[in-house]
C-alpha cells in the first residue's frame, strides 16, 4: 500500500474510528489505530509486538483493532464484489 491509499482509506474511515480527547486523557490519532491494525493484519503477529513498537498498550490495541477493521470493511464495502456461492450437491 502506497502513501496516497493510505491516506485515502484514513480519509474514508477517519470519522468512523475518531474518539475524543478528555480531560483524563488525550484520544490515540487514527492515523496510529490505522497503522497499527494494518501491521497487525500484514504481519499476522499478536498485539504484543506491536504494543513495544507503537507504545500503545495491548489492551488498548486489542479493544480498537476490531472497531478499525469494521470500519475498513464498511467504507470499502462499495468497491468488493461478493459473488453468489455455488451449491454443488
Amino acid at each position: 500500500m502506497d502513501r496516497a491509499q493510505f491516506d485515502a482509506l484514513l480519509q474514508m474511515i477517519d470519522g468512523l474510528i475518531r474518539k475524543q480527547d478528555t480531560k483524563m486523557r488525550m484520544a490515540i490519532p487514527t492515523v496510529i489505530k490505522l497503522e497499527i491494525t494494518l501491521c497487525y493484519i500484514a504481519t499476522g503477529d499478536s498485539f504484543k509486538p506491536l504494543e513495544y513498537l507503537f507504545r500503545v498498550p495491548e489492551c488498548t490495541i486489542s479493544l480498537f483493532v476490531p472497531e478499525v477493521l469494521t470500519a475498513i470493511s464498511q467504507a470499502l464495502k462499495p468497491f468488493i464484489k461478493v459473488s453468489e456461492s455455488v451449491n454443488r450437491s
